[in-house]
């Protein structure tokens, strides 16, 4: 009997930092894209994260068949963050929330982080959004560094077929 509660407890402590991951998405944008070539726009400020997803991003899209150059008929922008997961995010435009503070699991030994990567292609003749996609998920003791394909990949995968807010679920270390 105290073996059994002694396996049972290791496995909760263990659970709690190894249980899956939901990613949470929210697309748009048209269903076919009609030029792939794309220019990126740089800044001497740029944070050592924003300059891993912009490479994670770029790799992405000349898989599928785009190109990079400093003219083009599309403006890439890639915006990556990170905030404390038990500080919500108001709108001043009403009491709802854009998105609500996250609680600590039981027997979770550190505080959340919300990380997020946005991708946005717009047609720079027009300024029309051709693609928009906002991906996040919550972990406790992954860096940001290390989270960065996962979420880059999950905000791809609806190119060319934007699915609206959705969420899945992956296993990996919270």
């Amino acid at each position: 009997m105290h073996r059994l509660f002694c396996a049972l407890g290791i496995s909760l402590l263990v659970s709690a930092c190894s249980s899956g991951v939901e990613t949470r998405v929210q697309s748009a944008g048209v269903t076919t894209l009609a030029s792939h070539t794309y220019a990126i726009a740089g800044s001497e400020y740029e944070s050592a994260d924003l300059k891993i997803a912009q490479g994670l991003v770029e790799r992405a899209l000349t898989s599928r068949g785009f190109a990079r150059a400093d003219t083009a008929p599309l403006h890439l922008q890639v915006t990556v963050d990170s905030r404390d997961a038990a500080l919500a995010l108001g709108s001043s435009a009403g009491p709802q929330s854009l998105s609500p503070a996250k609680r600590r699991k039981p027997l979770q030994s550190c505080a959340d982080k919300e990380f997020r990567v946005g991708i946005t292609l717009t047609r720079i003749a027009d300024g029309s959004e051709l693609y928009r996609s906002r991906v996040s998920e919550y972990h406790c003791k992954l860096p940001l560094t290390d989270a960065l394909p996962a979420l880059v990949n999950a905000a791809l995968t609806d190119l060319g077929a934007p699915r609206g807010s959705y969420s899945t679920l992956r296993s990996g270390i919270d």
